[in-house]
């Protein structure tokens, strides 16, 4: 891994998702490129009047200089903030860059992947005054078109280790791709992987056991040294409070998944996350996808 990339808004909690980046960036020598897009159209007032015309557009594109001005101020202090991080825990290997740009979000995300080529993106769980539809709306876009490890960061009081991830598998073909994927970015962790399937007790006569036993002997060697787990767990029809139950009574730091449309995590992800949905709030989350055999 060489390339990091954390889109951040300046919200509350951005120190701690560039935290986790710098977690990452330390073990893997890697750099870290922030970035912040701003909307910078100009609305231009319906009116048969010129000189009122006229008014509306200065005043307008003076408005978009202030915005301009002010992420750019906000930028520079959020990268004196990483750099003072990055001196005081002397770490040596790490590259800081950062990028301000005005324009539509989608589109410039999708640009700066292209021209970027990322290898993980970190950005926090919800957006600066916790708008969640539009940073949904982020998570979804660069899930789908970044095709990279996504890491989402709650609003966590301090940087939480690694050591016991979840991997909530729905058994499908391209799940052993997923799990290599995760071992593959946290070798450089001490970490243990659970995968677990939970399965509806209404289903219990499917061949779900048959399939992560599978998926098991797929990754006998890592299951003999302790490093993987595999469990399929029968749940009542309600899967969110299993899955809050599960993660407590395991102590999880990271909820990992394979993104797709039908996922319920992919849901929590992309959209409405609420304090309610437990594992989906205080926990970071991973979108780690997979290619389709």
């Amino acid at each position: 891994m060489k390339k990091i990339l954390v889109p951040v808004d300046f919200s509350s909690h951005t120190d701690i998702t560039c935290k986790y980046a710098l977690e990452f960036a330390r073990v893997y020598g890697a750099e870290i490129k922030l970035f912040h897009t701003y909307f910078d159209q100009v609305i231009i007032a319906d009116t048969s009047f010129p000189d009122t015309l006229d008014m509306s557009t200065i005043y307008n594109e003076e408005l978009m200089k202030e915005i301009h001005h002010q992420a750019e101020r906000n930028m520079e202090e959020l990268v004196q903030k990483v750099t003072l991080m990055i001196e005081k825990e002397k770490i040596q290997n790490v590259t800081l860059d950062f990028l301000v740009l005005g324009g539509e979000i989608e589109h410039e995300l999708r640009d700066l992947c292209k021209e970027f080529h990322p290898d993980l993106v970190i950005m926090g769980t919800t957006g600066k005054g916790n708008n969640i539809n539009v940073w949904g709306k982020v998570s979804t876009f660069i899930i789908d078109h970044a095709k990279v490890p996504v890491i989402t960061v709650p609003e966590l009081k301090d940087y939480r280790e690694f050591k016991t991830i979840m991997f909530s598998a729905d058994l499908s073909a391209s799940n052993a791709e997923s799990i290599s994927g995760i071992l593959n970015l946290f070798s450089v962790f001490s970490v243990n992987l659970q995968v677990v399937h939970f399965l509806k007790k209404s289903k219990v006569a499917t061949n779900a056991y048959d399939r992560m036993k599978a998926l098991q002997l797929k990754f006998g060697k890592e299951e003999k040294s302790e490093i993987i787990k595999f469990e399929v767990i029968e749940i009542a029809e309600d899967n969110q409070k299993s899955v809050d139950q599960y993660v407590r009574d395991k102590g999880i730091d990271l909820i990992a998944f394979q993104p797709h449309k039908r996922s319920l995590l992919y849901m929590f992800f992309t959209k409405n996350i609420t304090k309610k949905n437990l594992f989906a709030t205080n926990i970071p989350l991973l979108a780690m996808p997979a290619i389709e055999p």
